[in-house]
């Protein structure tokens, strides 16, 4: 059974007015507590892409290899940190606000974005019985953070507005879907930063920056020693960042059945109950 990660982190952008400050720590961290926590082999099974390196064709190009030849009880896992937003929908499948959402690779087109559809595309055959944890600490649009504690400036906001010209995402009462939510749709397990009102901090947080979502997702399972499940989990980072005063609410999605069961464990005793 394989172990496989694609974890993917952009501090820096061409724009420096987009620059973030936790997101090369985040993938460090992620990268740290899979060989330590859940048995990835240090034989290229984990693949990070950084900065001026995570370029659409190469995340596309990595996500590829992550799901070559997935079958039922591998453990993959990709993990995005940097910004995220949403463009006007493209494709007429987005009747209840008209909105792709997207993330932003270092070379991000508006014009040709990395949409959900994107990633639903790739995972949609994606077998039963393969473990596939998406967790995207980035946001896509809204308002409302707090400072974060600490000696640093306010938390950044992981999102980017679209430049001027570019039509202007219509807004509508319905909730926006997160990025993944496609995918969550295929069996995959998605863990979103925050609810699509909200926006995902890049705060200093104990000495250093980080994204608030997986700074506190990290903790709670080397504080669990992995054994809890995905929801346990999700409730955990919840409480943790509420306690913490960041106003994020992260969400969790995937096959109820799926979402009973251990973090990065193998499924293929779930798909036979």
């Amino acid at each position: 059974m394989a172990r496989k990660a694609l974890l993917v982190g952009l501090n820096r952008y061409p724009d420096p007015e987009n620059t973030l400050r936790g997101c090369i720590n985040d993938v460090r961290q992620v990268s740290d507590l899979l060989y330590s926590r859940f048995g990835f082999a240090a034989d290229g099974s984990i693949r990070l892409l950084t900065d001026a390196r995570a370029t659409t064709a190469a995340i596309v190009d990595r996500l590829h290899w992550l799901l070559d030849g997935a079958r039922a009880g591998d453990v993959l896992v990709f993990h995005y940190s940097g910004h995220g937003s949403q463009v006007p929908d493209r494709h007429g499948d987005e009747r209840d606000d008209g909105l792709d959402e997207i993330i932003c690779p270092y070379d991000l087109d508006w014009n040709d974005p990395f949409t959900d559809d994107d990633l639903y595309a790739i995972v949609k055959d994606l077998p039963a019985g393969v473990n596939l944890t998406v967790v995207l600490d980035c946001c896509h649009s809204g308002t409302g953070l707090r400072e974060a504690p600490g000696p640093s400036p306010r938390p950044r906001r992981r999102c980017i507005s679209a430049p001027p010209g570019l039509p202007r995402p219509r807004r509508a009462d319905a909730a926006v879907r997160r990025f993944g939510s496609r995918a969550a749709q295929r069996g995959a397990i998605l863990i979103a930063g925050c609810r699509s009102d909200q926006v995902s901090a890049d705060a200093y947080i104990d000495g250093d920056y980080h994204g608030a979502l997986t700074y506190f997702l990290c903790k709670a399972i080397e504080e669990s020693e992995g054994d809890l499940s995905y929801r346990d989990l999700n409730e955990r980072v919840r409480r943790a960042l509420r306690e913490n005063q960041f106003d994020q609410v992260p969400q969790l999605e995937g096959p109820s059945a799926l979402l009973r069961g251990q973090v990065l464990g193998p499924l293929v005793e779930l798909v036979a109950g």
